[in-house]
């Protein structure tokens, strides 16, 4: 079995995705899938073909085509780093995919993933997230992001839709979600906290929003349900080696932005050392469980986890125990901030944040702080930050200096990329 079964066997006639505004129902797709699978048969001997492309659409197509002839596919970011830098030796028996991923230490690896490992898991977070075959799911981005790319298989497996857009543009991501009719969106809280801010209205026909890789609170919430009514919210923990850890739904977040809920069904998680570890056979090749992804968090009387962040997110100052994530997520729980990294820089925590709703003259990928005109954050701004954080934080855990910037960068997960912050800003 493999992905490329799935698209054959649905109903040929029904819209399959709407990339960009182009509709391709299932037979079309099957029809360029197959088309790509007898060029890739004449142009290749590889077991594990690398799929460098710059749309969903050609992601999509090779990916399926591999599955269909017997290659292994790895979708990677348009401007990754060279083969050279993957290890693809020691492939396992019985794989049919393969994700890269950048590693706990920002060096890609790849790894590779059972039919099985994967789709077996379907049906569990379909029940999950209330996803079924009149399902019309609005994503955005490139499917070398392992969550775009398993809940368009899981959309395929169910026979629903997809809507997905490649460029970066909230204006149009809130056409095409009403133009399209779609029901449920998946957009990590970053976009959706953008998408809020351009929406034109209520809209009660969406059902679902789904989101993953930051945290997502009580207030962000609210907020979202008052332009989308109708639609249960729920925030997922999960990784690549893995699958879907944990989730909460909308009626159960507190104002803890770092409450990722429940274990999702036929997956348990214990904590070790303050290290979360996970069982779940659901996982990638080469991995023993109970399997840590050196995260740290801690369970409460109810069996919830509470995410505090990977291992080196905990840092010493003065010999306490500092968690950064804890310190971004206070920050991020202020109104005017959007987003918010903190760095120990030395013996210093530096904390970088971006703001709501403020225009910028410069160029949308400077930083801030280090331009002297035209910039439209103030000290005052900084002042009343500081003022409430002492609030929240002991003296310790408070940043020594808060840079404004307009952009945080993002690796293609989501994440917030602070390797690239502590390379391009000047401290």
């Amino acid at each position: 079995m493999n992905y490329f079964d799935i698209i054959r066997v649905a109903d040929c006639d029904k819209i399959a995705i709407i990339e960009d505004g182009i509709p391709y129902t299932y037979g079309e797709l099957k029809e360029l899938v197959i088309s790509m699978g007898d060029k890739l048969k004449s142009k290749t001997s590889q077991t594990v073909y690398i799929i460098y492309e710059d749309t969903i659409m050609k992601q999509l197509v090779k990916f399926l085509a591999c599955n269909a002839i017997g290659i292994i596919p790895v979708i990677v970011p348009e401007d990754a780093a060279k083969l050279c830098h993957f290890d693809i030796k020691n492939i396992p028996k019985q794989v049919c995919m393969a994700a890269m991923t950048s590693g706990s230490r920002g060096i890609p690896k790849i790894l590779y993933r059972t039919y099985e490992s994967w789709a077996d898991f379907f049906p569990i977070q379909n029940k999950v997230f209330g996803m079924d075959k009149d399902s019309i799911l609005f994503a955005q981005g490139s499917l070398a992001f392992t969550g775009n790319l398993n809940l368009y298989m899981a959309q395929f497996y169910l026979g629903g839709t997809i809507v997905a857009e490649n460029k970066f543009n909230p204006r149009r991501w809130a056409y095409i979600i009403e133009k399209e009719n779609v029901n449920a969106i998946y957009m990590i809280p970053t976009k959706l906290m953008l998408l809020s801010q351009v929406v034109n209205g209520v809209n009660t026909n969406i059902k679902l929003i789904l989101s993953g890789s930051q945290s997502l609170g009580k207030s962000d919430a609210q907020g979202l349900k008052k332009l989308f009514p109708k639609a249960e919210i729920i925030l997922y923990y999960g990784a690549s080696e893995l699958n879907y850890v944990t989730y909460i739904k909308d009626s159960d977040m507190t104002d803890a932005r770092n409450l990722v809920g429940k274990p999702f069904p036929n997956v348990s998680v214990f904590i070790k050392e303050g290290e979360i570890y996970v069982d779940t056979k659901y996982h990638a090749e080469g991995i023993t469980c109970p399997y840590s992804l050196s995260d740290r968090g801690y369970l409460d009387s109810e069996g919830r986890l509470y995410f505090e962040g990977r291992s080196d997110d905990i840092v010493l100052i003065r010999g306490r125990k500092v968690s950064l994530v804890r310190i971004e997520n206070e920050l991020e729980s202020f109104d005017e901030i959007e987003e918010a990294a903190v760095i120990l820089n030395g013996e210093k925590l530096i904390a970088l944040v971006t703001i709501k709703n403020v225009l910028y003259s410069r160029d949308k990928n400077a930083y801030l702080d280090n331009i002297n005109e035209d910039v439209k954050v103030t000290n005052d701004l900084r002042k009343s930050i500081y003022n409430k954080l002492r609030k929240k934080l002991a003296h310790f855990e408070m940043p020594c200096k808060i840079l404004f910037i307009e952009k945080m960068p993002h690796n293609d997960s989501g994440k917030k990329d602070k390797r690239r912050l502590l390379k391009e800003v000047e401290f």
